[in-house]
């Protein structure tokens, strides 16, 4: 795979600003630092996080989907590319098809998981289902998700001039603790880092991105951002766990999904080399100052605030109904 030709350069002398600030055509690990930090003020507010969380018990009532802004496709170039080689931002958009691809499959498993510790989320995230088991409406959650590996493969295809070849990422189970409680509360965390996770990179590249590009991006990062922001609150509400417990379970999940996605992925070889190491720091910034965006948010969330959004907690005494062959909504 190969980046087209480029288009004409952007100036080197002046720069101008997009959705992360301003842009230089070479810039710096400072200067990328100072876009990430402009990106999360903007995406990751504390307004925005309250928002996307104080939106979620509408959800459970009259779900209705984050509407997309229009994104100009042909207006996407490789020149659009900036302060990275371009195999490598190709390489990590191709992953991201991959790992975006089996949503159905991941939805599948949060019912797994969720459907007897509360049914409101689980409905939220997999849909509802009828006496026989068949899907009778998908779910919010992955309505939205699943228009992101197609997204990344247009930008793809935009950049590469060819199709990528993707192979959908491999589906993890945890093994069960025997406590429902307890592994709802490990698939909380999976989830929630997987969120983090694709918000930390989806920011990067448009950090290494400007013009149509990287507004194309921002739409599938802006329903991470959202779903991350629903998952770490209500999972707060419910299991009221400590923050370094979180940040520590968060930790061990990446941990684990890092090593899966090195074997997993089609493009690991070319991803993981000697010369790409220089932009660890930038994504190890990425993910440690989302990280620190969200503990901070955390500490504001008080049992008051959760308890007027979501009511009394759920998950103390779970119900162990889901053996029943009612519909499951």
């Amino acid at each position: 795979m190969s980046a087209q030709s480029s288009q004409p350069q952007l100036s080197t002398l002046q720069p101008h600003f997009d959705l992360a600030g301003p842009v230089y055509r070479n810039p710096g690990y400072s200067q990328i630092r100072d876009r990430l930090n402009y990106l999360i003020e903007q995406y990751l507010s504390p307004e925005i996080l309250n928002q996307n969380l104080n939106d979620l018990p509408q959800q459970f009532t009259q779900p209705k989907p984050r509407p997309w802004g229009s994104i100009d496709w042909k207006a996407i170039r490789p020149d659009q590319i900036i302060g990275i080689d371009p195999q490598l931002f190709l390489c990590v958009v191709a992953s991201s098809v991959e790992i975006e691809a089996p949503i159905r499959a991941y939805s599948l498993i949060s019912r797994q998981y969720l459907a007897e510790i509360h049914p409101a989320i689980t409905h939220f995230l997999s849909g509802c289902y009828d006496s026989e088991g068949q899907l009778i409406e998908m779910g919010v959650w992955e309505k939205e998700e699943r228009q992101h590996a197609p997204a990344f493969r247009k930008i793809y295809q935009q950049l590469a001039g060819e199709d990528s070849s993707p192979t959908p990422n491999s589906i993890i189970e945890l093994p069960s603790s025997g406590s429902v409680v307890k592994d709802a509360y490990r698939h909380s965390l999976r989830r929630i880092t997987t969120e983090w996770s694709a918000v930390a990179v989806y920011l990067w590249l448009m950090a290494h991105s400007t013009g149509a590009l990287q507004a194309a991006i921002a739409q599938p990062l802006q329903d991470e951002v959202n779903h991350l922001a629903k998952f770490w609150g209500i999972s707060r509400w419910g299991f009221q766990d400590a923050l370094p417990q979180r940040c520590a379970g968060m930790t061990r999940q990446f941990a684990h999904l890092f090593g899966h996605h090195r074997d997993d992925r089609s493009n690991s070889r070319s991803v993981f080399t000697l010369r790409n190491l220089s932009y660890g720091p930038e994504l190890g910034f990425s993910y440690l100052r989302i990280l620190n965006q969200l503990c901070h948010w955390h500490m504001t969330l008080n049992n008051t605030l959760l308890y007027d959004l979501f009511g009394p907690r759920p998950f103390l005494q779970p119900s162990l109904s889901s053996n029943s062959h009612s519909p499951s909504c």
